[in-house]
């Protein structure tokens, strides 16, 4: 469950900051339904949340069922140093994308699905609160991908960390 759920959660950032949100940017008001649809009506946010959630929670059980409870001598050890640095990396990113990123999404979603049931373009308030949105997903979204990346290389090498310390 951690490993599937959280190559889907890395799998989803990584695709929709490379690929889906900069080419919605690049074409700008046309992409306004496929936007919506996207985040709205596929609920894509919710389930890229869902999945980091279930990450995490899976992540932090296994953890506790290594570590006897979370016993600080077994989580900062040798062998499980790696997975108790990358799970803390996973909380942050978690953090990140929930309490920052996944409401400028709603905030979009909200804007668009305005405009699109009132068929009209954007009002000067409306056009700089997408753009704001829109920057401050993209760099906190950047933050999120970095942050699963340490978490992500503490995870995969962890079973060498007691080599090399």
């Amino acid at each position: 469950i951690h490993i599937v759920s959280g190559a889907f959660w890395v799998g989803s950032v990584f695709t929709f900051l490379g690929f889906i949100q900069p080419t919605a940017v690049a074409l700008g008001p046309d992409a306004q339904k496929f936007t919506y649809g996207l985040v709205h009506d596929r609920r894509l946010p919710q389930v890229i949340l869902g999945s980091a959630i279930v990450t995490v929670i899976a992540g932090v059980t296994l953890l506790t069922l290594t570590t006897n409870g979370l016993n600080p001598d077994l989580m900062f050890g040798e062998s499980r140093l790696g997975f108790t640095i990358g799970g803390i990396a996973a909380i942050v990113t978690l953090g990140i994308g929930g309490l920052y990123v996944y409401p400028r999404t709603e905030t979009v979603a909200r804007i668009i699905g305005l405009l699109l049931a009132e068929r009209r373009p954007p009002t000067a308030e409306e056009q700089q609160a997408l753009g704001v949105a829109g920057r401050e997903s993209r760099v906190a979204g950047w933050l999120v991908l970095a942050g699963l990346t340490i978490a992500i290389a503490c995870m995969a090498t962890a079973r060498y960390w007691g080599v090399i310390i």
